[in-house]
């Protein structure tokens, strides 16, 4: 009797909250597919096209107006020339080469933007630091990785976790004396927040073997014509109607058995729509903002609300006043190994356009467009007056702009004491949700490899 009540309470349950989607979908049209996934990024396009491969009705709910995610690009107005300011390679690998292909995209050898001196400057004064330079790796930082073969393509770790992975990567490099690697490892741009304080676990899951023969070895292709937009914009006109651009899920419920499926309420440009799906999968950093409106209950609330990410942004800008000749990288005068002060721009990388540059800028919390682009403008006024050469007249003109956040998840010491990642891990086919992205590694074709993995189940529950 008790399984049976229990039972009812379920069904009570599913059927309130069911009843809650359709009164506020009310009239609304009815989206029904085998599997909805949210987030149109590398990962959520990468599962909507093999899906649809295999011969799986889809939709994509994706809250920019164009697919891509990470992947930024601008065309230059006067000679269409792209410059991509987000994501700037592909590791080099069968599975990426794969997609590429199937996208009829044609790939070549990338490179990352080197052609121009650096300058390292502490953006805090404008003060150049004298005879700096960044060293590459050395083996003791591969031996250390090495020691932590499961943190290469995922994180799943060992119970109990290595107390070493959990000390701040300072005191990682000072206990184990590779801090000789401290700059090279501190001068990796697209990780937001203090590096001095991530978690060693972070640091060799961030800069594993894959990301180390990208960056040393060039193991990497790109589109061949430059525009990393370019596979998104394919993807975009094969998925066709099958893609919800500008739009983001106001409510939802999801059964407890594949046969109870999922539904959506989803707020679009052309009203609310209604998806009533088998499967969903959730291609977006699952931390709490963004999975409110999916009904958590107190398992899954409990694991997520372990998670935060950074706050990362990028953009596009023209007429500096610097000389065109250098990119500018930012470098503490007085901090420890010279790490950049926070918030604050990472580097001004020149691209293929004369004079137009692609920024990064880190902080310790949300900003609007507006906070980070008059940040910037601040930053530049103070390269202007000290950087030889520079026009302090010149009046920045921000032409495009990006928001990462949240970047990369992660969750602290006590909670990954606890488990918190295993228990990530067993919320896979939960209320038939699936969860990929870069919760677990941050690279493409990385990202590409475990959804692969997770296709065959995803498709199996949609036919159960």
């Amino acid at each position: 009797m008790k399984s049976v009540a229990i039972g009812i309470s379920l069904s009570l349950a599913v059927s309130a909250l069911a009843s809650k989607c359709a009164a506020q979908c009310h009239n609304a049209e009815v989206i029904t597919r085998d599997v909805a996934i949210i987030g149109g990024g590398a990962t959520g396009t990468y599962a909507a096209i093999n899906l649809k491969d295999a011969g799986k009705s889809i939709v994509v709910v994706e809250k920019k107006g164009e697919l891509g995610g990470h992947t930024a690009t601008y065309h230059d107005p006067a000679t269409g020339t792209p410059i991509n300011y987000g994501l700037q390679v592909y590791y080099d690998d069968p599975l990426a080469r794969a997609f590429f292909s199937r996208l009829n995209i044609n790939v070549s050898k990338g490179e990352f933007p080197t052609s121009h001196t650096p300058l390292y400057i502490d953006f805090t004064d404008g003060v150049e630091l004298a005879n700096y330079s960044i060293p590459g790796l050395n083996d003791d930082y591969l031996a250390e990785l090495h020691k932590y073969p499961y943190l290469e393509n995922g994180l799943e770790l060992p119970d109990p976790v290595p107390e070493d992975l959990l000390l701040p990567w300072s005191a990682y490099m000072k206990k184990f004396n590779i801090t000789d690697d401290a700059f090279a490892t501190y001068s990796r741009p697209a990780v937001a927040g203090d590096l001095t304080k991530t978690l060693a676990l972070f640091v060799f899951n961030n800069l594993n073997t894959v990301m180390l023969e990208e960056e040393i070895d060039g193991k990497t292709i790109v589109n061949a014509n430059g525009d990393y937009a370019e596979p998104f914009r394919n993807a975009l006109a094969e998925l066709g109607a099958d893609v919800l651009l500008n739009s983001t899920v106001v409510s939802g419920q999801r059964g407890s058995k594949p046969a109870e499926g999922v539904r959506l309420c989803v707020s679009t440009p052309s009203g609310a729509k209604q998806i009533v799906a088998k499967q969903l999968v959730f291609a977006a950093p699952p931390v709490l903002d963004n999975l409110s409106p999916f009904n958590l209950d107190r398992r899954e609330s409990a694991v997520v609300s372990q998670f935060a990410g950074g706050f990362y942004y990028t953009g596009v800008v023209t007429n500096l006043g610097l000389p065109t000749a250098h990119s500018y990288v930012n470098r503490g005068r007085a901090t420890e190994s010279h790490v950049a002060s926070l918030p604050g721009n990472v580097m001004f990388n020149p691209t293929a356009v004369e004079g137009t540059y692609y920024y990064w800028y880190t902080s310790l919390s949300a900003l609007t467009r507006a906070e980070v682009e008059a940040a910037t403008r601040d930053t530049l006024k103070r390269l202007q007056r000290r950087v030889a050469g520079a026009d302090a007249g010149a009046e920045p003109a921000f032409v495009a702009y990006n928001s990462h956040t949240p970047l990369h998840p992660t969750a602290g010491a006590e909670a990954i004491r606890a488990g918190v990642y295993r228990d990530m891990y067993a919320l896979q086919g939960y209320r038939n949700t699936w969860y990929t992205g870069s919760l677990m590694v941050t690279g493409s074709p990385q990202l590409w490899n475990i959804t692969s993995q997770l296709l065959p189940k995803i498709i199996a529950a949609s036919e159960q």
